[in-house]
C-alpha cells in the first residue's frame, strides 16, 4: 500500500509538471492529456512486455500519471460546444495512440 500511494504521490506531481509544460507551449489542454494519456501507454506496455509488474510503476505511478476521467471531460466539452466531430475524433486518437504505443512497448520489450 504505501508503495501505490508514493507512486501515485510521485505520478499526480509528474502529470501536473508535464501539463503545465506543454500547456505553456501549445495553450491547448487537450493536447497535454493526450500525451500524457499516450506517454503512460507506451510505458505500461514496456513494463508488462519485461515481466516487471511493479505495484510501484503500474498502479501508483502510472495510475496518477494517466486521465481518463480528463479526456472524458475534454470530450463532453466539446459535444456541449457542439463540436461532435473534435469530439469523436479525439476519443478516436486516444484509443488509437494508446493501443499502439501499449503494443509497441511491449512488443519492444519482448
Amino acid at each position: 500500500m504505501i508503495g501505490i500511494a508514493m507512486g501515485g504521490f510521485l505520478g499526480a506531481i509528474t502529470r501536473y509538471l508535464f501539463y503545465r509544460l506543454v500547456e505553456s507551449r501549445v495553450w491547448q489542454p487537450k493536447i497535454a492529456t493526450w500525451l500524457v494519456n499516450s506517454t503512460g501507454s507506451l510505458v505500461l506496455g514496456l513494463f508488462i512486455g519485461s515481466g516487471s509488474l511493479s505495484i510501484f510503476w503500474i498502479t501508483g505511478f502510472l495510475g496518477a500519471f494517466t486521465t481518463f476521467s480528463t479526456m472524458a471531460l475534454d470530450v463532453v466539452k466539446e459535444i456541449e460546444d457542439g463540436k461532435w466531430l473534435q469530439g469523436g475524433s479525439y476519443v478516436f486518437a486516444t484509443l488509437v495512440s494508446g493501443i499502439l504505443l501499449f503494443s509497441f512497448g511491449y512488443i519492444l520489450m519482448q
